[in-house]
């Protein structure tokens, strides 16, 4: 018998819970360490529409990207709608796990999925990672690369929305400047990394997200910034982390939720 303590094991081994930012609460949530993992669903967020289709699927184990209790409860009740939800999934028997940046500082993680959904030509074929761990060689947030033929900022756009499937990404610039080297930051840009994307003479930042005032700033540094939408750039990670997961347990029913169709 698989338990939900068996694959809580394998995901850490894939993406160390040390490895989390001190904010954060990666792990279980809700449910059992040692129940009997039957059927498994894999998704971005935690959300009442989630917890449906999970019990409608007769699902017993969700393993999400983002934490679904960030803050300590008081009480738990069907007061709200986040209260209802919690209390459906234990209703259900459902239990919740999360890997959050644990997973994004992991080789095989969300910037690592965003790579492979992107499929670009570049350079030795070979990615760096953006903002390295200093006490973990090999671990760390984004990844950086060449293209092997330097493209037209304006194109390359349109080359990127077709390959994640979207209708276009926010660009905050019309220039239409040559680019070659290129970042992927999946998820929330961070400030932090600005300098560094100054050092790489980076041409262009693909992200999931980022505050306006730091597009700017980038912008006025010659790096373009595209960003594609925080759940285009990370759900790929939840595809990647599924299949290491059937690797691992190939008699389990182990799926990903859709997600948004923005087309």
């Amino acid at each position: 018998m698989t338990r939900n303590l068996d694959i809580f094991k394998a995901i850490e081994e894939y993406a160390p819970l040390d490895l989390a930012e001190e904010w954060d609460h990666p792990g279980l949530a809700f449910g059992s360490y040692h129940a009997e993992a039957r059927r498994i669903l894999l998704a971005l967020d935690l959300v009442p529409g989630l917890v449906s289709e999970a019990a409608a699927k007769n699902i017993n184990l969700l393993i999400v990207h983002h934490p679904p209790l960030f803050n300590a409860i008081n009480s738990l009740t069907d007061a709200t709608i986040e209260g209802e939800m919690q209390l459906n999934l234990i209703k259900n028997g459902i239990s919740c796990y999360s890997a959050h940046t644990n997973l994004d500082r992991s080789p095989g993680g969300t910037a690592a999925a965003f790579a492979h959904k992107l499929q670009l030509d570049i350079e030795e074929e070979i990615y760096q990672i953006l903002m390295p761990l200093e006490d973990r060689p090999g671990f760390g947030y984004g990844l950086y690369a060449t293209l092997a033929n330097e493209q037209p900022f304006l194109e390359f756009s349109r080359l990127i929305a077709r390959r994640l499937e979207i209708p276009a990404c926010q660009r905050f610039s019309s220039e239409n400047n040559q680019v070659k080297r290129f970042a992927l930051f999946p998820g929330s840009f961070d400030e932090s990394c600005l300098a560094r994307l100054e050092e790489l003479a980076a041409d262009v930042l693909i992200c999931g997200e980022i505050k306006h005032h730091i597009a700017l700033m980038l912008e006025a540094r010659d790096i373009h910034v595209l960003a594609v939408g925080h759940d285009v750039s990370e759900r790929d990670g939840m595809h990647l982390l599924a299949a290491y997961l059937r690797s691992k347990f190939p008699n389990l029913m182990i799926e990903v939720n859709k997600g948004i169709d923005y087309n």
